[in-house]
């Protein structure tokens, strides 16, 4: 009976295991459904303020960001974010150091920053055909 219950035990802890999302390695799984910036290095008190500031402007345009810092990614993404993440995103998109990059729904990278202006990356989002076609739809709806 024992052995019994510690077999219990034992197959359960992995499927508990099993059910814990893994942590956001890439941006693979954001493919048509969000568009991302990537902050590499900068001061993100400031940062966070101007986000906070744009939150819905941000929201509406399907917009994730990820501050990369050394050892600590700071985002508006709600999940788990591996610890190799910062790592990873710049030698995937070869991100300079305070360098700003909008990637779009489709994956690509749609333009790269010197400084945050969070208008001129509005400003390129919303020339996007998908863009335009999204604020249709919404113009439609509120009708």
């Amino acid at each position: 009976m024992r052995y019994f219950i510690f077999l219990l035990a034992f197959i359960g802890s992995f499927s508990t295991k099993a059910s814990e999302p893994e942590p956001l390695a890439d941006l693979s799984g954001f493919k048509w459904e969000h568009r991302v910036v990537l902050f590499d290095h900068l001061e993100s008190t400031d940062i966070q303020r101007l986000l906070v500031t744009y939150r819905n402007e941000l929201s509406d345009r399907d917009i994730l960001w990820f501050i990369l810092g050394e050892g600590k990614v700071q985002s508006n993404y709600k999940g788990e974010i591996a610890t190799d993440f910062s790592t990873r995103m710049r030698q995937q998109y070869r991100i300079g150091s305070h360098k700003i990059i909008l990637i779009g729904k489709d994956g690509g990278v749609k333009s790269r920053l010197e400084q945050i202006d969070l208008e001129a990356i509005f400003t390129d989002i919303d020339a996007m055909p998908m863009r335009r076609q999204e604020m249709q739809q919404q113009e439609m709806q509120r009708q």
